[in-house]
């Protein structure tokens, strides 16, 4: 089972109470008593050692009787009487010598050895003298006496070592009441989690079923006191909380089909501009805004979405407005929504997708001027050429047959154009018809090579053909695949030869990829390519690159359906057309077929 937090803290805050409270006033007294012993220990052994020293001197013979004596009375205050004829370093030749734990003590400290070889008056006490200070406390002392005309040193030497014992003693008192302490805490700490952790802990996982609109566990109720009071309390919250549930629940789901369904955005901001609700179509608005927001940033015409919601809040006014990215267009309405107090309680923002219309709407009129402009030509040139003929302005039979053949070859010009628009009108209203018959691929694109050399030589544009080594038989349509390779080819020579490169190449190449079961035939050109941001839409009926840009759209011609109608076709194929190109290096069509595609008659 978990622990719960307030039992802990209640069970923490009374055991470290007192075991605070055991731990110093067991630290103070042992302390204090420690402290006074000492000192009083050591101040009746440095008052015997003068009151000893004040006799010798009244009466020198008094040490030689009674020194002995003295070490009895004192067991914890030795003494040690040489004469100065007898030699430092022999102890056992002195007069009287100190005992042999008290011997070695000295013989461990290099101080007072040096204190005992210095051959001085001496008085040491190490709680007093900061340069003499030790773990146990002691009294070293060196006197002179003078008896009989002969010089002799009296040695003193006291330490509280035997006080250590006591000590330890009550460290060891102080430990076990610690432990009884810590068992006594323990079991006042079972007594909390039985009283106290437990029913709090079944609380709190009742609370988080509710909280997961599980009403199916009830908390059992004992007793009248608070906690049996807040388990009622919690019951009855529950059984209203379960009525509420599933109509909330119904208009939740409600509100979230609507806002996952519509097609308009929707970003709900609270009073500081923080994102608290919004749907799919708010989000994508939202990721494509910012992925491209770096780019347009310093721009006079961007607008900055988060100052509109600022000036929002801080104006409390309606704006609506169109933001254009490079592949995006939306319109974005901004509503503030105020309280019945002026306040503001939040931001809505709704956003609309007009990509698909504005681009629409910018290929019609890319249309219009496309064709427009196609057949103003042909037209001019054909009403040019037929006044010029009705006028007798060509003289000669030559002259006039020279212009009625550019006549002719205007109104096919004009005539190819209409009939793409109207293949593409067939297409795409699903009337395509598809005979196959099986066609040397490798023959039939080395016709195509042959039927397009001239006009690549007249753009000094090299044709290269790349064949396997087997012959490759496929079904095929010939009179639409002739239509495909008459859009791609004518468009790879034209854009090569715009180029100043000095290899200008366009290569058919023919290849069976086993792995896939397909056939692939591919276009490639070095010509001026197609910019990233266009390969997407290239497909696209009555598409052409945008002319604001400076790329081979520049000098191109056409309707824009031309790729339409070869994706239509190779579709009907059941195959796919795919393109790689970079802007300045060139261009690559691959067509995909189906290895296994069966003859029609």
């Amino acid at each position: 089972m978990k622990l719960n937090i307030v039992a802990i803290r209640i069970w923490l805050i009374t055991t470290g109470l007192i075991l605070l409270s055991l731990i110093a006033t067991s630290l103070f007294y042992s302390h204090f008593y420690s402290t006074q012993i000492k000192a009083n220990y050591l101040n009746d052994y440095e008052a015997f050692v003068q009151n000893l020293g004040e006799l010798t001197e009244e009466d020198p013979s008094y040490i030689f009787t009674y020194l002995e004596e003295a070490n009895v009375i004192h067991s914890k205050l030795n003494f040690a009487l040489r004469s100065e004829n007898q030699s430092i370093g022999e102890p056992s030749e002195w007069i009287l010598q100190f005992s042999s734990n008290i011997q070695q003590k000295i013989n461990d400290d290099p101080r007072l050895m040096d204190l005992i070889e210095a051959n001085q008056n001496t008085h040491i006490r190490s709680d007093t003298n900061p340069e003499y200070q030790s773990k146990v406390p002691y009294i070293f002392h060196i006197d002179e006496i003078t008896y009989q005309g002969q010089t002799y040193k009296l040695y003193a030497f006291a330490a509280l070592s035997f006080i250590s014992s006591v000590e330890k003693m009550v460290l060891i008192a102080i430990i076990i009441l610690t432990l009884f302490n810590i068992f006594l805490s323990y079991i006042y700490y079972l007594y909390l989690k039985r009283n106290i952790s437990e029913p709090i802990n079944a609380m709190t996982n009742i609370a988080f079923d509710y909280a997961r609109d599980d009403f199916s566990h009830q908390l059992p109720v004992s007793g009248r006191d608070d906690l049996s009071e807040l388990a009622m309390a919690m019951n009855k919250m529950g059984h209203s909380l379960e009525t509420n549930r599933t109509v909330v629940r119904q208009e939740k789901e409600l509100l979230s089909h609507i806002m996952t369904s519509i097609d308009t955005g929707i970003l709900y901001y609270d009073s500081d501009q923080t994102l608290i609700l919004s749907n799919p179509a708010g989000d994508l608005f939202l990721t494509q805004y910012q992925v491209e927001k770096g780019q347009f940033s310093g721009k006079d015409d961007y607008i900055d979405i988060e100052k509109s919601l600022r000036d929002a809040a801080e104006m409390k006014t309606f704006s609506q407005f169109n933001i254009e990215m490079v592949e995006f267009y939306y319109e974005v309405t901004i509503m503030p929504l105020i309280e019945e107090d002026d306040e503001i309680r939040g931001i809505l923002v709704s956003t609309k997708d007009l990509t698909h219309e504005h681009r629409l709407d910018k290929m019609r009129v890319d249309f219009i001027n496309n064709i427009s402009h196609e057949l103003r030509t042909p037209l001019v040139m054909v009403q040019g050429y037929s006044e010029a003929i009705i006028d007798d302005i060509a003289e000669s039979i030559e002259e006039k047959k020279e212009m009625a053949q550019i006549i002719s070859d205007e109104s096919m010009r004009m005539n190819r154009m209409v009939n793409e628009m109207l293949d593409l009108s067939r297409m795409e209203a699903g009337f395509i018809e598809i005979e196959k018959d099986a066609i040397n691929l490798n023959k039939y694109l080395g016709t195509l090579v042959s039927r397009f050399s001239k006009l690549a030589g007249e753009v000094d544009v090299e044709l290269k053909l790349d064949l396997p080594e087997e012959k490759i038989i496929l079904p095929i349509d010939k009179d639409k695949m002739d239509q495909v390779f008459v859009n791609l080819i004518n468009n790879a020579i034209r854009h090569t030869g715009m180029t100043d490169k000095a290899e200008k190449t366009v290569t058919l190449r023919l290849f069976e990829d086993d792995n896939l079961d397909e056939i692939i035939m591919e276009v490639n050109d070095t010509g001026t390519g197609i910019p990233k941001e266009d390969v997407p839409y290239i497909f696209d009926r009555f598409f052409k690159a945008d002319k604001s840009r400076k790329n081979y759209s520049d000098n191109a011609s056409g309707t824009g359906i031309g790729l339409s109608v070869v994706q239509s076709i190779i579709e009907a194929h059941d195959g796919r057309l795919s393109v790689e190109s970079t802007l300045g290096r060139g261009s690559s069509f691959i067509i995909h077929l189906p290895s296994d595609q069966e003859e029609t008659v």
